[in-house]
C-alpha cells in the first residue's frame, strides 16, 4: 500500500470527514482530536511511524 489517511471525527477542518478516506488507500480513523492535535498525538505518530517504515499496517476505520 503507497498512500495512508488518518482522520478524526472531530476535526473541525476538514468537513465532511468522509472526504479524508482514499480509494486504494490506508484510511484510519483516529479517536476524538482536533486537527492539529493529530500532529501531537502519540497513537497517530506511531501508527505513521509503523506505515512509512512497512512494519505494519495501522488500524483501519
Amino acid at each position: 500500500m503507497k498512500y495512508a489517511t488518518w482522520w478524526s471525527p472531530c476535526d473541525e477542518q476538514i468537513l465532511p470527514h468522509s472526504s479524508t478516506p482514499l480509494d486504494g488507500a490506508l484510511n484510519t480513523r483516529t479517536a476524538c482530536l482536533k486537527h492539529n492535535d493529530l500532529l501531537g498525538d502519540v497513537t497517530v505518530f506511531q501508527q505513521v511511524r509503523s506505515f512509512l517504515s512497512g512494519e505494519g499496517r495501522a488500524a483501519q476505520g
